[in-house]
């Protein structure tokens, strides 16, 4: 009875050991392969307690399962190191910058970029905001995305087109399909080319940087540059830096980590582990939109349009300058520069009849003088540069009943695309203004 007893003690010890390791969570991947490391060598001294076999045979039997174990590891990480399998793909998990994603590549100058001629299909089934309040997933909506020789959005290779469009996720749109895209209607309105030069996560610095390398050797009429209040502002520098991002001693490495299967192994089961975890914050930025038919949707936000603050006054400073450039090349090649201003999703719907507030902190939510900011600042810089606030006609078409941007979502959907093209082709369809010359 005593030697039952000093079993069950064991096994409540060493199961209250693998308790205190997994209870606590695993807040990194370091963390969770200390976790999976711990757990290994308890369950082998849990059995060498409990087995009745000779300490030599257990010894063997532990060192033979771990060399088979390390053997195997290393063989699947090898077909990583020599470039056969990407497991960050395969698995499908994150990587920390944009360029360790699944289709991009590193860039000196951008950072990153899409890989030339890139193709990725699947089914859009929840929004940026839904991942982080862990929303039930909607409809699938399916997505065949194309990129070009150059690594933009556009279905075939283009050496010419009479527009280029600069801009981010707001231009790319990797959550719709290629027909519902503005560049798309914009190029049936107008009955020529339309070039999509949107890439997600670009800021005004690298969108200089594509209008000089792409955007010009195309040889357009007519360049739109989109700006997106919700980041665009927040990611100049204070100061021009230099735009090399990239530590090439560091590359080589970081890809390899990147594809392994250690890696991906280790965050796939974190997130089996944890699951969803839901981003309290977000849940507060909420509304009821009813669309034309009486129908209600909850809206979800993201992007808070604070007050305009003394480091903002400097970003504008340093917006101009990138606007300045922008516009004297374009004028040096007789280049229509058109400015759109792609407003976030609150700025939209606030004080619109056809949308409530759902909580105290949506209702207080203040609005700031951003697009007139980028107004005044294009006027006093070159009248004769358009610009569009695609403010208004998203307005009124909210006001109207239509869904223009994802309920779960910061981007357009397919009508907010449309509505947004065809302000735009109203701009361009019209005369250009006359060009300063020196």
């Amino acid at each position: 009875m005593a030697k039952d007893n000093a079993t069950w003690l064991t096994v409540a010890i060493f199961v209250g050991g693998w308790a205190v390791f997994w209870l606590t969570g695993a807040t990194s991947t370091k963390h969770l392969a200390d976790n999976l490391v711990a757990a290994y060598l308890l369950a082998w001294g849990l059995y060498a307690l409990l087995s009745t076999l000779p300490r030599k045979e257990i010894r063997a039997r532990f060192v033979l399962m771990t060399l088979t174990g390390v053997v195997l590891l290393g063989t699947a990480e090898l077909a990583g190191v020599v470039g056969l399998i990407d497991y960050q793909t395969l698995f499908g998990t994150p990587g920390r910058e944009w360029f360790d994603r699944s289709g991009y590549v590193r860039d000196p100058e951008l950072g990153y970029r899409r890989a030339a001629h890139h193709r990725e299909q699947g089914a859009f089934v929840r929004g940026n905001i839904g991942e982080a309040l862990c929303l039930p997933a909607h409809t699938p909506e399916p997505f065949d995305l194309r990129y070009d020789h150059r690594g933009f959005r556009n279905d075939r290779d283009m050496d010419q087109a009479d527009v280029v469009v600069i801009g981010d996720s707001y231009v790319e749109s990797p959550m719709l399909p290629g027909a519902s895209l503005l560049t798309t209607r914009l190029s049936h309105r107008l009955g020529a080319s339309v070039a999509n030069l949107g890439i997600s996560g670009y800021g005004p610095e690298q969108e200089l940087i594509v209008l000089k390398r792409y955007a010009l050797a195309l040889q357009p009429k007519t360049i739109v540059w989109m700006f997106f209040e919700g980041n665009d502002l927040s990611q100049l520098d204070l100061e021009e830096q230099d735009a090399t991002r990239i530590e090439d001693n560091r590359a080589a490495q970081d890809d390899y980590w990147m594809r392994s299967l250690t890696r991906n192994l280790l965050l796939l089961s974190r997130k089996v582990a944890q699951g969803c975890v839901s981003h309290p914050d977000y849940m507060r930025l909420r509304g009821r939109f009813q669309d034309a038919g009486g129908q209600t949707t909850t809206l979800y936000f993201w992007e808070k349009l604070a007050a305009l603050k003394p480091t903002d006054r400097l970003r504008l400073d340093r917006l101009r300058a990138i606007l300045t450039e922008a516009y004297e090349l374009s004028r040096q090649r007789d280049i229509r520069l058109v400015v759109a201003f792609a407003p976030a999703k609150h700025r939209v719907h606030l004080g619109l009849d056809n949308f409530e507030p759902l909580t105290e902190e949506m209702r207080t939510w203040p609005v700031n003088e951003l697009p007139h900011e980028v107004s005044s600042m294009l006027k006093e810089l070159a009248p004769e540069i358009d610009f569009i606030d695609l403010t208004l006609p998203l307005r009124e078409a909210a006001a109207q009943g239509v869904l223009t941007y994802l309920p779960d979502d910061t981007h357009w959907t397919t009508e907010g695309q449309r509505v947004a093209g065809e302000a735009i082709h109203q701009v361009l369809a019209g005369p250009p203004p006359r060009l300063a010359r020196q």
